[in-house]
């Protein structure tokens, strides 16, 4: 078995590296609708649109031609908004991972946990081309979700300096590489950073480009403020070109941007009995930048650049104090589309939008702690740490998304639009052990899994099935969705796995359900909203199972923008 999960791990990790490489005209540059034709649009040159599309066919190696059939020319792409400086961005890139090393090995004696090799050939073969030098951490949760971020700023390097998604998954990939094989030179390689760097870092800073262009397009203080907010690369590049920045050019992308915030019940942490959350403040930023999506026309084809991206942030606040943390972010990166809208005489959609695409996804789920030691400790010399018994660990999730099918359809039909969005993908997650504090109450865990025993987590694969129904009308929106994913522990590749004693194999499955009703306030971009979520969680690990539930009630007042 530990053969089979090490050769699974190294696969993953070998096609999340390799993919720019596999497939380098799925996810483009920035520049003109990728996609093959065979145009019979009627409107001004069509010799001249045959040619063009003839010179997209030649210039870009697709997955396959999809014949474009219209009756009004689909809208122009964007314009080029970020000039390419790959020079800068390896420059940024390299000063950025300087000062992090310096800071890294200035603060060294906080990881002595980590330490296993030395800087001898003997050790250094050993790291780099044996089984011991890749595996799974020991770190806590904190540490390591963060991972994502970092790479998303790795992956911004790049794509704020012009480089398209594939170029910029290069700078988050080798800038993984990099730390885990240079500047942390003395310990493993690990899997699940190298799996967050890159995929992770790329989701969440793929979407929040496209947020922070959005903003970086439109004048105003306001806009300033939140394109620096929401991608500070975009500003600080566009600062260094100075008078040759790109011009700020509104693009005509459909957006839905919204914050709220109000009051909150029913949320609670089992393990503590504390009062429930007092108030929640949610942030949700959707931008669908495939082009003409929405407007009239009728067609089909294959778009090679993003099409849909959102980035949502959700705390439950206990009066000034984070309770729960929530966060998330996903980007569709390619896709085939379909497209049959018209617009009757009294200037009212009629039709649909559909896509079919890749999609990639990162999340984060996390309780406030109630134990000192849930996640605090680091420079720990000891393998496993003492704990209590029964441990309290609250719960924690994280979750990076491989590329996996999406489809979206939207509908019109007069003032009524409708959207359905379905996913599915598998997921390199860790996970908190519903059981484990039960389990723990009864039995010695010293020599569980490291991450189990010390901070309450596992690493698991698994997979993820989504789904998101939106219907709205005059100035009311109702929503409903669902998120079930599944886990299984991974075994044998624990970073001590040689004196792991309690190797259990641990499963759980979480089901989010939420339904929503929103209405507009007439002539004014505020809102108001209230919300039902719902989580069943289930876990099992040896003879221990446990099961929990918990709903959740909001009333909220909001803004658009």
């Amino acid at each position: 078995m530990r053969i089979a999960w090490t050769r699974l791990l190294r696969a993953v990790v070998c096609f999340v590296f390799c993919m720019p490489v596999a497939a380098p005209a799925a996810v483009r540059e920035d520049g003109p609708q990728a996609q093959s034709s065979k145009s019979v649009a009627q409107g001004p040159g069509p010799s001249e649109d045959r040619n063009a599309a003839r010179h997209t066919l030649l210039s870009d190696v697709s997955f396959g031609a999809i014949d474009l059939v219209q009756t009004r020319p689909a809208a122009p792409p964007p314009p080029k908004l970020h000039r390419r400086h790959l020079g800068r961005g390896l420059l940024e890139m390299g000063a950025f991972m300087s000062y992090s090393a310096t800071n890294y090995w200035r603060k060294y004696a906080s990881f002595i946990e980590d330490w296993q090799f030395k800087l001898t050939w003997r050790d250094q073969r050993r790291k780099f081309f044996t089984s011991e030098g890749l595996r799974l951490d020991s770190n806590n949760f904190r540490l390591n979700w963060t991972h994502g971020a970092a790479g998303a700023l790795y992956y911004s390097f790049g794509r704020t300096n012009g480089l398209g998604p594939a170029g910029s998954f290069l700078f988050s990939a080798g800038g993984s590489l990099f730390w885990e094989y240079g500047a942390e030179w003395r310990e493993i390689s690990s899997i699940n950073d190298h799996l967050y760097t890159s995929v992770g870092g790329m989701a969440i800073a793929e979407a929040l480009f496209h947020v922070g262009s959005h903003f970086r397009n439109r004048s105003g203080v306001a806009n300033r403020l939140a394109g620096l907010a929401t991608n500070p690369m975009v500003a600080i590049n566009d600062l260094l070109d100075g008078k040759s920045r790109p011009p700020r050019v509104p693009v005509d992308t459909w957006h839905d941007f919204r914050l709220s915030t109000g009051g909150l019940s029913g949320a609670r942490l089992p393990e503590s009995g504390r009062a429930p959350t007092q108030r929640a403040v949610n942030l949700d930023l959707r931008v669908v930048t495939l082009p003409n999506y929405g407007g009239s026309g009728r067609g089909r084809g294959r778009y090679g650049s993003t099409v849909d991206n959102a980035f949502h942030l959700d705390l439950g606040m206990l009066g000034n104090a984070v309770e729960v943390f929530g966060m998330s972010a996903r980007t569709t990166l390619l896709g085939w589309w379909w497209k049959d809208v018209r617009v009757d005489d009294r200037g009212l959609r009629h039709g649909h939008d559909f896509w079919l695409g890749a999609q990639i996804a990162w999340d984060l789920y996390q309780r406030a702690p109630i134990a000192p030691y849930d996640g605090h400790d680091l420079g720990m010399k000891d393998r496993w740490l003492p704990r209590e018994q029964p441990t309290r660990y609250t719960d924690k999730l994280s979750s990076v998304h491989f590329p996996g099918p999406t489809v979206a359809l939207t509908t019109y039909a007069g003032r009524l639009r409708t959207r359905l969005d379905l996913g599915a993908a598998l997921n390199f997650s860790m996970v908190n052990s519903l059981p484990f504090n039960q389990y723990s109450a009864t039995h010695d865990t010293m020599g569980a899994k490291t991450t189990l025993h010390n901070w309450g987590y596992y690493y698991a694969l698994g997979a993820t099935i989504t789904g998101r129904a939106e219907a709205e009308i005059g100035a009311w929106r109702a929503t409903a969705g669902f998120d079930y994913r599944r886990f299984r522990s991974i075994q044998g590749l624990d970073r001590y796995q040689a004196h792991v004693t309690d190797d259990g194999t641990l499963t759980d499955s979480r089901l989010w359900s939420s339904a929503s009703l929103t209405a507009r306030i007439p002539g004014t971009p505020l809102f108001s909203c209230v919300k039902v979520d719902h989580v069943d969680r289930r876990g099992w690990y040896r003879e221990a199972s446990a099961h929990a539930h918990e709903t959740r009630v909001s009333y909220e007042i909001g803004v658009s923008f």
